[in-house]
């Protein structure tokens, strides 16, 4: 009888550990989200920047997080007429996952949102917020999958991430 007993007390004392082991929506947005994208960003996104419109522009996005986080640091490289272009910036996933902010470090860049997106291990496309309420669409690969070196070949360079934890100090919300 007492062996009766103790399992079901054992799994009662067990049931807590499961029950706090799991993420909410916006860490595992976090988790998804850090790493190295590259792709296409449609030219409503860089108006405010270079003044000008064309064909998408070849972008790649960074995000470092901390293990556990809903926000981390980043920088995104832009490649436009045959020059590259680096902004660095602060994420935060919010809205239960349904929102990602990017606030530039360089103040004169407006805070963006990124909204309607679908992100998995190897893909994140959607729509992101140009600062002035309208939408410039997005699609990038994820380049850590696909054995990406960092090499484009259109412009003839290499970009590369400083190590996870490097890109110094910030005050976190959370």
């Amino acid at each position: 009888m007492r062996k009766i007993l103790r399992m079901p007390a054992l799994l009662l004392l067990l049931l807590p550990a499961f029950m706090l082991t799991g993420c909410d929506d916006d860490q595992e947005v976090a988790m998804l989200l850090s790493g190295t994208w590259e792709g296409q960003v449609s030219t409503g996104f860089y108006q405010d920047r270079w003044g000008s419109y064309s064909s998408d522009y070849y972008t790649v996005w960074y995000f470092d997080g901390k293990l556990g986080a809903r926000h981390g640091r980043g920088w995104e490289q832009n490649y436009l007429g045959g020059s590259r272009y680096r902004d660095y910036f602060d994420w935060y996933v919010m809205d239960g996952g349904n929102t990602v902010e990017i606030r530039y470090r360089d103040r004169s860049l407006p805070t963006r949102y990124i909204y309607h997106f679908y992100i998995s291990d190897t893909h994140f496309h959607g729509e992101v917020e140009n600062g002035d309420g309208s939408y410039s669409s997005f699609n990038l690969f994820r380049a850590d999958y696909y054995g990406y070196d960092g090499y484009d070949h259109y412009y003839d360079w290499h970009y590369g991430s400083k190590p996870a934890g490097t890109l110094g100090d910030t005050f976190w919300k959370d």
